[in-house]
């Protein structure tokens, strides 16, 4: 079965794969609830229309699924019919919590007093004779064997042959059932529940669940079938929430306050990069932005006396996309006061070698589908480089003085020379951004920190003469792990003077994504005193790709990236991104 013909929604004329007797079964059902659902005057005449759409000569008297027709009489909600109201009972068990505790059950044991009863989609089901059929239900990634033995359901609850067979012939993949019986370990040692009664109907799948699901653009737009069909995808956001779970635990152990902060405002700061604007009802004649990065808002905490705070949340650029950017992501930034650049690189690399360690044991229970983990790459100290010294030794020769008015022009006439690609918009940080992306990110493939850019690339950090190089650098870092950046941390500008300068200075800078302008607001805050402050920014999504193997950043999102989120469901969408990065985002214009 191809992707497509399996996410048809269940027409039974349109399932020539169906046998007779089920593609009866599934026509009489529709009769039954078209027929059903006109005795009660609160269904509206557009639903009745669409059951009667399914009628059939072939529905003839087959019964649908033997029980589920008795349960459809009995039910006094109408409008339930095969979609019961769900009632709680006390033998429930998660799967997972099923196969933990009795994970010591010994080869053929059954334990006869005691009994369960788990729920989930049936996975698949295999019929091994008339009288012995096995179903796989999944409950949230976990799998458990049911085995439906007809001897036994005969004597615990009256099943006859022929309702037994009606059962097996009638389920199908996708089928959401409960089933109550005791625990069993079969002769293979598979922990299984042997049904005491024959499983109960709560949703039955109207659409064929496929086997495979290959096609990027059809998995993409129908996420919730790519997620039961295929392992990895849903182990990959599983792991995104242990990675942010752990992210969090690691903060408030070294006593982080978690805080949330704006995201509309007058202004977008934080960060340089294009922001998506807005208009509030309540202030028509006021252009709002969604917030490009946290980090102002945090610092104002921070001179607030909260010494230690972090935010996991949502920051949006509108700016391009493609296999590593998307207008909306995820961002973890934690501000520390009475911290410098040598803290934040102990905590970059202790929290790193954790989540290694994390995903490394997750990877073999119960996350099985992603790929191995190199633990050793993030045992500390990472490597180090510094940026100038770097750039230099690649270029053969030395850089003009980055502080000189002309500074930008000399670079320029470099690039020239050594026939460099000039970047689209020739501002002295992107140039200097340029060289780094050709001369010292394709070294960084195990955990690298590139340290101490020059000081135009970080205007929200503190800045000092390098005594080696004499150019005015930052006290600034940034991880990259396989040529990608996934972390940034400087020491904050605390000065208000100084801040103003770099402000300026930044504006002159404008293209167009660089919106800076003269943050008066927050320059007024730091007059009030910011303490010695160490800052550190991640992108969580690229945090996630890195430990999850996922090679796009669609793949590590729930609901994949923007460009899938406005054709959700659609069919002729926008093509995937592209494999290439075509963002003219730097990170020298952002925290994260």
């Amino acid at each position: 079965m191809n992707s497509t013909t399996g996410l048809r929604f269940l027409r039974p004329r349109l399932h020539s794969d169906l046998s007779p007797a089920r593609r009866a079964a599934y026509l009489r059902f529709f009769s039954i609830s078209a027929s059903t659902l006109k005795q009660n005057e609160k269904v509206p005449d557009r639903t009745i229309k669409t059951l009667n759409k399914y009628k059939h000569p072939l529905a003839s008297d087959v019964p649908f699924r033997g029980e589920v027709q008795e349960r459809i009489k009995e039910l006094e909600v109408g409008n339930s019919l095969a979609w019961p109201r769900f009632k709680r009972d006390k033998a429930a068990i998660r799967v997972e919590d099923f196969l933990h505790k009795y994970k010591d059950l010994q080869l053929n044991e059954l334990r006869e007093n005691e009994f369960v009863l788990v729920r989930g989609r049936l996975r698949g089901f295999r019929v091994a004779g008339s009288s012995l059929v096995f179903l796989d239900l999944l409950q949230d990634g976990r799998t458990v064997q049911i085995v439906l033995n007809r001897a036994r359901l005969e004597s615990f609850g009256g099943v006859h042959k022929l309702r037994f067979k009606e059962f097996y012939h009638l389920i199908r993949r996708g089928d959401i059932m409960s089933v109550y019986g005791n625990p069993y370990s079969s002769p293979k040692g598979e922990l299984s529940v042997n049904a005491a009664e024959l499983p109960e109907l709560l949703s039955p799948s109207l659409a064929s669940l496929p086997r495979g699901l290959e096609d990027r653009e059809t998995r993409i737009r129908n996420r919730h079938v790519d997620l039961l069909v295929n392992k990895n995808v849903a182990d990959t956001i599983r792991v995104r929430s242990h990675i942010i779970q752990y992210l969090r635990n690691f903060l408030l152990k070294d006593n982080f306050l978690e805080v949330q902060t704006p995201i509309i405002s007058d202004k977008a700061g934080g960060a340089i990069a294009k922001p998506f604007t807005t208009v509030a009802t309540e202030f028509s004649e006021k252009t709002l932005a969604l917030r490009i990065a946290p980090e102002i808002w945090l610092k104002r905490l921070i001179i607030g006396d909260m010494d230690r705070v972090f935010e996991i949340g949502q920051a949006f650029r509108n700016e391009g996309l493609d296999a590593t950017h998307n207008p909306e992501f995820t961002t973890c930034e934690f501000y520390k006061a009475f911290a410098d650049l040598e803290d934040l690189i102990s905590m970059t690399e202790s929290l790193f070698e954790g989540i290694a360690k994390m995903v490394t044991e997750l990877r073999h229970h119960p996350l099985k589908m992603l790929p191995e983990v190199d633990i050793d790459q993030f045992t500390a100290p990472f490597k180090r480089i510094e940026f100038v010294p770097a750039v230099e030794a690649g270029l053969g020769q030395k850089l003009p003085d980055l502080s000189a008015e002309d500074a930008e022009e000399q670079l320029i006439s470099l690039f020239k020379e050594k026939e460099l690609p000039l970047p689209s918009s020739r501002t002295l940080p992107r140039l200097l951004d340029k060289l780094s992306s050709i001369y010292i990110e394709p070294d960084c493939i195990t955990p690298t920190f590139i340290l101490y850019h020059p000081s135009c690339m970080a205007p929200l950090a503190k800045s000092f003469l390098c005594p080696t190089t004499k150019q005015l650098v930052s006290a600034r870092a940034e991880l990259f792990v396989d040529k990608r950046e996934l972390a940034n941390m400087y020491e904050e500008e605390n000065s208000p003077f100084s801040q103003r300068e770099k402000f300026l200075q930044q504006a002159k800078w404008r293209d167009d994504e660089n919106r800076a302008v003269v943050d008066e607001s927050y320059l007024e805050a730091l007059e009030w005193g910011l303490p010695p402050t160490g800052g550190w920014g991640c992108g969580v999504d690229r945090l996630v790709m890195a430990f999850s193997g996922a090679k796009r950043i669609s793949d590590v999102l729930a609901f994949g990236s923007l460009r899938n989120v406005v054709n959700l469901g659609r069919e002729g969408a926008i093509p995937a991104e592209p494999e290439s990065p075509t963002s003219s985002t730097t990170k020298a214009e952002k925290k994260t």
